[in-house]
Formats: structure tokens, sequence, C-alpha cells
């Protein structure tokens, strides 16, 4: 077994791997939840600032997220957001059409009145969460948002599926909180989400697509019409 030791410091001394992760988590969410825009240049005296670090954690740091495909490394220029790719997110909205269209007709048929209740309560809590405006917060009303899909899942025995779509390219996490915050597309969701819970709730299979299909798809004609102009700001086509 080969041991190795890696030096990292803070400003004064040694930096913690768990001080790493915590950066790394943090910078990860901030570029996910868009506080990082995608094409951003990224300073990392700022980062070393913020964090009373060295260049050397931050480079660590940085060089993990380009793994992750967050970060752009530009040999010569410094780091950037990596931009939004528009062919993975349609890829990735195709797979999940299919998918949830499939899921959702399996639920209908096996969902109790208790499965419904929770459901109810789930579309409840997403429209409280943005009545309340002065503590709205974008994240946690994606996380609401998605726990309603994952009692779908769950109940209908994809867990592993639906872990797999929440680990699922940094692209179309992007892309979703992008058409909330800038199309601010919350309305649509809260509409979007009564209407699939009707659905169910009426156990009308033959909606099942229609509904699907303009929930996932509706984010892509927002995009395009908000940023007819300046597309190539923020996203590549290929």
């Amino acid at each position: 077994m080969c041991a190795y030791k890696v030096n990292l410091y803070m400003k004064g001394g040694h930096i913690s791997i768990s001080t790493i992760q915590n950066i790394y988590s943090e910078i990860e969410n901030d570029i996910l939840m868009l506080k990082l825009k995608p094409g951003q240049l990224i300073s990392e005296n700022s980062l070393c600032s913020k964090y009373n670090v060295s260049r050397t954690p931050i480079r660590s740091v940085l060089s993990r997220l380009a793994g992750s495909g967050l970060v752009d490394i530009i040999p010569k220029s410094g780091s950037r957001v990596s931009m939004i790719n528009m062919e993975i997110v349609k890829q990735i909205i195709y797979e999940r059409f299919a998918l949830e269209s499939m899921v959702l007709k399996d639920y209908i048929n096996i969902a109790t009145d208790s499965d419904l209740e929770k459901l109810e309560k789930t579309v409840i809590r997403l429209t409280k969460s943005y009545e309340n405006t002065k503590s709205f917060k974008p994240d946690k009303f994606k996380a609401i948002d998605l726990s309603m899909h994952e009692l779908w899942y769950k109940k209908t025995g994809h867990t592993y599926l639906w872990e797999q779509i929440r680990k699922s390219d940094s692209n179309y996490t992007r892309f979703c909180m992008l058409d909330m915050l800038e199309c601010e597309n919350y309305e649509h969701v809260i509409l979007e989400h009564k209407q699939m819970y009707e659905v169910i709730k009426s156990r009308d299979t033959s909606k099942i697509e229609e509904i699907v299909k303009k929930h996932l798809y509706g984010g892509i004609e927002r995009i395009d019409a908000a940023f007819k102009n300046k597309f190539d700001e923020m996203f590549i086509a290929y």
C-alpha cells in the first residue's frame, strides 16, 4: 500500500480534510443554486479570502469541481463555472418523460388513500412555501417539488431509478434552477403538481403522458424565450 501526505494550509496553519470537503460542498451548492452563474469567472483570490485558506486547497477543490463537470479550468486563464449543455438537458428530459410516465401509471394502480393524502400534503407544502414570500427559499421549494416525485418512485419500487435521477447531470439541475429563478416559473410548477395530483386522484392513466410532458418540457420553452438574445452567455447547444 502506498501512503502519501498532502499538505494543505490555512492562513497560519494546517487545514483538515473535512474543511476541504465543506469548502467543496459550499461552492458546489453555490453553482447548483446559481449563486455562481454558468460562464462566470472564478477568482481564486476571492475564494482564498472568503474561506481563509491558501491557494493550494482552493485549487484542489476547483480541480474536483472540474472533474464533476461544474467548473472549466482554462490553462493560463484561470477557472470559470461551466456552461449548461442543452443537448444533455434535452436527453435527460426525454429519459425522465419515458420513466415518469410509466412510474405514474404504476403508481395510480397501487396508490392507497393514505398515499394520496401524502401527495396532497406535499402539494399544500409546495404552495405555502411560495406564498410566504418573505422567507421564500428557491432551494427549499425545489426540495419539496422533488419530494413529490420521490413518493411515486419509492411507492412503485423504483428507488434505484430515483437515486440515479437525483444524481443526474449538473446541467439539468442548473437548468431547472434557472427556469425557476430567471423565468419565475413557481406558479407553473405549483399548478402542474396540482394537476398531476388531480389526475392521480381520479386514477385516469389516459392523461398521464400529457401532463408529464407539459411539466418536463415546459422549461425548455420558457428558457428559449427568456434567453433568446443571450443564449451564448450561459448555454452551449451541443
